[in-house]
């Protein structure tokens, strides 16, 4: 009887824990870990973070017309770092999250040309369009978006014993989009995988 009791207490104890634990959530989405699992970066601490709400507010600071609708549509950690919204979605990668090979994303995320019969071809995509690869720290990262077009940059980073991904975006004002560009660099210098 006594050990029943003592169960009950516990699970009832438990469960105000897990409450209490949740009740302000700052991570969202399916299979996605705390940025901090994974690895460390100084820019990016988890007593920082916004909960999915206060990014949807953000979001809609930098982006007039967002593709994201509600803060269920908002999926990862977030922070507010210098009038720009970043979004850290990490997961360890398994046969469902695989690890990416960075040149066939590069490829396949590149803007196409359209070349029609007897006009000049539009460059224009392709002008703005920014894209590199590079190896840091102990990590592949591909970082690609549209310089003036769009109101976000990404970037894709996997670590190089193949346990983590973690896809990155900062949201900004168009204007501000080489203060985005530094701010990548940021958050790529200081980012370190977990051994």
């Amino acid at each position: 009887m006594w050990r029943y009791i003592l169960f009950l207490i516990h699970i009832i104890g438990g469960l105000g824990t897990f409450q209490t634990a949740y009740a302000q959530t700052y991570l969202q989405g399916t299979n996605v870990l705390p940025l901090s699992d994974a690895a460390h970066c100084d820019l990016l601490q988890a007593n920082t973070r916004l909960t999915p709400q206060q990014a949807f507010e953000k979001l809609s600071q930098v982006d007039p017309n967002p593709l994201k609708k509600n803060s269920q549509d908002m999926v990862g950690e977030f922070w507010w770092i210098d009038g720009m919204l970043v979004t850290m979605i990490t997961r360890s990668i398994t046969p469902d999250w695989p690890k990416v090979n960075l040149r066939e994303r590069q490829r396949a995320d590149a803007p196409e040309i359209i070349y029609v019969t007897g006009t000049t071809p539009d460059h224009t995509l392709a002008n703005d369009y920014f894209s590199e690869i590079k190896s840091m720290n102990n990590f592949e990262v591909l970082v690609d978006y549209f310089k003036t077009m769009d109101n976000y940059k990404s970037f894709l980073v996997q670590d190089n014993k193949g346990k983590f991904i973690v896809m990155g975006t900062i949201y900004v004002k168009k204007q501000d989009a080489q203060k985005a560009h530094e701010l990548i660099d940021l958050i790529l210098n200081s980012l370190y995988f977990k051994q």
